[in-house]
């Protein structure tokens, strides 16, 4: 960026005016007295020098402001990707979150459903095994009776075979009552 009042083109400028008042004795004023008040030959080559001093301390100035600018990018690219890599890992572990929560969701569901088959299972066999304490007794009971029955039918028929034969008295009852 040049912001001098020429455009850049000043350094011609001060040569023309040192070629019109006389640098090195050849121009305008050529040693005449009546033209001493005017630039000399040095006073030119220390206004050029002033000039490209001020250039070049105007150019240091521009390279540092360019480089502030450059370092100013690099650290907004920096911090944009810095700001990017923390959104993706945000998301990221808050998909990670919302993962083990699903599955935490899910483990509890097949837990619940496990608990319940095994209640319906618990009442199940409870039931199974009231049934089959039920079916044994019945069974038991039913001996019993068929046994009580078989001694019924016992004396029934001890009953009538004695009646039948009459008084029947042992041997040795007889002989004791004669």
């Amino acid at each position: 960026m040049n912001e001098t009042s020429f455009g850049g083109e000043w350094i011609f400028a001060f040569l023309i005016i040192a070629v019109i008042f006389g640098w090195g004795g050849n121009g305008f004023n050529g040693n005449n007295a009546a033209l001493a008040g005017y630039a000399t030959t040095q006073d030119v080559t220390n206004a050029v020098n002033s000039a490209v001093a001020s250039q070049n301390a105007q150019n240091i100035l521009l390279s540092s402001a360019n480089n502030n600018y450059e370092t100013a990018r690099l650290i907004d690219s920096q911090s944009m990707l810095m700001s990017n890599q923390n959104n993706t890992n945000l998301l990221t572990a808050v998909n990670g979150f919302n993962t083990l929560s699903q599955n935490i969701a899910s483990g509890f569901s097949t837990v619940n459903q496990n608990i319940a088959d095994l209640g319906y299972k618990l009442d199940s066999c409870c039931c199974s095994i009231k049934t089959m304490m039920l079916e044994n007794r019945l069974q038991d009971t039913q001996i019993a009776l068929q046994n009580q029955q078989n001694i019924a039918v016992n004396q029934e028929q001890s009953q009538y075979l004695l009646s039948v034969l009459g008084s029947w008295q042992p041997k040795a009852a007889a002989a004791a009552g004669a």
